[in-house]
């Protein structure tokens, strides 16, 4: 027999988990939250070296502080392991390595199947990353030299000795090509020149001046927030730029056209040799899964808007630009989170005897000494 709930999230990141949270604070017990791997693993699943250009407080989710640490930003192995806590701390409902192979239309909800079985729900959160498919230029089918992209990058030692291209103008290319420098001679090739935000200015973190300014939470539509779109993503930090001006780097203002055999070549008719390539390229949507009519556009990825989708009861989470400009951040996931489940809730009471329903769900517990949130 098909398992039945109200609610499905899909994905327990901290877009998911941060989903589960509001819905729980509005006694949405019936509730199941699904994974294809553990909590935290899509963060252990990256680099060794990596870490947040987030400032610590700026990484965490309502209702529990991230703690304190030996650097100003966080590791991979503490977010993941901040994740982990989180879920626990809230008795969150989470199925871990369950992922959903196919979501379809059943009546008026959905059916996901699982390997452990189908499961129906009344309403579906997808909150698994829509863009987690790694992207690279049709022109990497022609190269003849060893070539990964950043999401299968561990170390240095990934990498063959030798002349290595990063091709990517954002913070994930910046990152790797300065730890690369130490070991290999780098260049950089970027569809525009990189602009570099520092990450403290007069003795105060960037992300405080972005929060005050209001930078951090304009909305998607207003005019400041669509111009930091058009201009792409800023790198954080200086050190990418301090190895450019010693010579250690090259940075090449110039998108990656085409490849030949050991040949790169780029949009200003130049060509580079190399022993490999790193792409730093981003990701493609990854929703082959969701089956349902009107869900997706022609390029797969989701139709929405603010979160909502024209499919009554199916709602996306975690998206970049989602309402704001650090929808895609870690602590801007409330905002998104509360709308969602209000939306969710609404959805719900609406359904004739059902009204007044709503209780805490039985694994609900209040901390004995509960985490102040800071907001």
């Amino acid at each position: 027999m098909p398992e039945t709930v109200d609610v499905l999230v899909v994905g327990a990141g901290q877009a998911g988990l941060g989903t589960a949270y509001r819905l729980q604070r509005l006694g949405v017990r019936d509730l199941l939250m699904v994974d294809a791997g553990e909590v935290g693993q899509s963060w252990l699943d990256r680099w060794d070296s990596l870490q947040l250009f987030t400032p610590r407080r700026f990484s965490q989710l309502p209702g529990l502080r991230f703690p304190s640490g030996p650097t100003p930003t966080p590791s991979r192995e503490e977010i993941a392991g901040y994740l982990r806590d989180y879920a626990r701390r809230w008795g969150l409902p989470v199925r871990e390595q369950t992922p959903v192979r196919r979501l379809t239309r059943d009546g008026d909800g959905f059916c996901a199947e699982t390997p452990g079985g189908e499961v129906r729900a009344r309403q579906v959160v997808v909150a698994s990353g829509a863009f987690r498919h790694p992207y690279v230029p049709a022109a990497a089918r022609d190269l003849a030299v060893p070539q990964l992209h950043s999401a299968d990058y561990r170390s240095p030692d990934d990498v063959p000795p030798g002349r290595v291209l990063v091709v990517g103008g954002g913070n994930s290319a910046a990152q790797l090509a300065v730890e690369l420098s130490a070991s290999h001679d780098v260049t950089v090739a970027s569809a525009r020149e990189p602009r570099y935000l520092p990450e403290r200015a007069l003795g105060v973190s960037l992300f405080d001046w972005l929060l005050v300014s209001g930078v951090l939470n304009a909305d998607r539509d207003r005019p400041l927030a669509r111009r930091i779109r058009a201009r792409g993503d800023a790198v954080v930090g200086r050190d990418l730029d301090r190895l450019r001006r010693q010579g250690a780097v090259r940075v090449l203002p110039q998108r990656v056209v085409s490849a030949a055999g050991d040949r790169v070549g780029l949009s200003d008719g130049s060509t580079e040799l190399v022993a490999s390539v790193l792409w730093c390229t981003g990701f493609a949507p990854d929703t082959g899964w969701v089956d349902v009519p009107g869900a997706l556009d022609d390029d797969g990825a989701p139709r929405h808007h603010r979160g909502a989708s024209p499919v009554p009861g199916l709602h996306w989470m975690g998206l970049p630009w989602q309402t704001r400009v650090n929808s895609g951040l870690v602590d801007g996931v409330d905002r998104d989170a509360r709308r969602t489940a209000a939306r969710v809730h609404r959805a719900l009471s609406a359904v004739p005897g059902r009204q007044g329903r709503w209780l805490p769900p039985v694994t609900w517990t209040r901390p004995s000494s509960p985490s102040r949130s800071p907001r």
